[in-house]
């Protein structure tokens, strides 16, 4: 290897990292809180805000928009739902260091059976602010949240519906027949099969499994690590999370 190569490789290696850090600079920039909102589908709680914070030294365009969100066959599926809601400001320019609150608010049925999911969706767009030509690499930002339209009275019901051992993970289906969508935080999976138990919760144990979120009426299948003792056989599982 000579000494050209070597050197070209450490100036790709120095703009790769320097790419790298200016997208965390700039990622990190843009705040939406809270990064899930709940709406009601008629009354005072059929709108509400929530604040988007500019905390770069620069001022940034953001539009809104809003998107259906269904999970089938473990991938999250959207389409537009603009017409569904209204944001106020649609458009907006953050100035550095400052914070805008933007209202939501649902234009749907007043009535409906269950819970409905939506993506709230903030983006960046490049609009030139000075006079000067801009050169060099534009990071465009764009923070994902989640929106409910939620009626009252609504609850989860999570089942595991298939155990299955595929190399050194355990694969989980997790049915929701409820009209409310359930996050698995602070989960506990208990495994049965005939005298011999196996109790699994935490970070490690459910390591793919724990703060996941699984819709009103959708089914999804996660990977935790296989179980110790754990072989395919008749297993029987319950799922317990705070609710």
């Amino acid at each position: 290897m000579n000494n050209k190569f070597q050197i070209r490789m450490k100036q790709i290696s120095f703009i790769f990292v320097l790419l790298v850090s200016l997208f965390s600079l700039q990622a990190n920039a843009l705040q939406m809180n809270p990064l899930s909102v709940v709406l009601k589908p008629s009354g005072g709680g059929a709108k509400q805000s929530f604040k988007v914070t500019n905390e770069s030294n620069q001022p940034i365009a953001v539009q809104f928009s809003v998107t259906t969100r269904q999970q089938v066959n473990n991938k999250e599926i959207r389409h537009p739902a603009d017409k569904d809601f209204m944001i106020y400001p649609p458009q907006t320019i953050i100035p550095a260091r400052s914070t805008q609150k933007v209202r939501v608010e649902w234009l749907g049925a007043g009535k409906l059976p269950r819970e409905q999911a939506y993506r709230l969706i903030a983006e960046q767009v490049y609009v030139s602010l000075d006079d000067k030509e801009q050169t060099g690499v534009k990071m465009l930002m764009t923070l994902v949240g989640a929106l409910y339209v939620q009626p009252s009275n609504t609850k989860s019901n999570l089942q595991v519906k298939a155990l299955q051992a595929q190399g050194n993970k355990l694969a989980v289906t997790v049915a929701n027949s409820g009209n409310r969508h359930q996050l698995m935080r602070f989960a506990t999976l208990t495994l049965r099969n005939g005298s011999k138990v196996i109790s699994l919760k935490g970070k490690h144990q459910l390591a793919g499994l724990e703060g996941n979120n699984v819709l009103a009426g959708a089914t999804k299948r996660f990977f935790i690590p296989l179980p110790k003792g754990f072989v395919n056989g008749r297993w029987t599982a319950s799922l317990k999370y705070p609710r």
